[in-house]
């Protein structure tokens, strides 16, 4: 599910302060609703884990990845080779 949810950040929101305020507002969302209710209905248990780590990896995870995603697109555009 957290996949699906970058790849709709990275499609929805093209700006860099637009996709960091979208991205906090999901990784909030995940990190301190999702994974307790997790917790609780006993899909998962953390053994020495916070849930500011989870917070903390999500930001890690999501600015790396549109940072390689926006510099392989840059890399893939067709450069104009002709000279003038």
């Amino acid at each position: 599910m957290i996949p699906v949810a970058y790849m709709l950040l990275y499609q929805y929101f093209r700006t860099w302060k637009i996709f960091i305020i979208a991205q906090i507002t999901m990784v909030l969302t995940y990190a301190f609703i999702g994974e307790p209710f997790s917790e609780w209905v006993e899909l998962v248990y953390y053994y020495e884990w916070r849930y500011s780590y989870s917070f903390i990896y999500y930001i890690i995870v999501g600015i790396v990845t549109r940072a390689l995603i926006l510099k392989l697109a840059s890399l893939s555009k067709p450069q104009d080779l002709t000279t003038k």
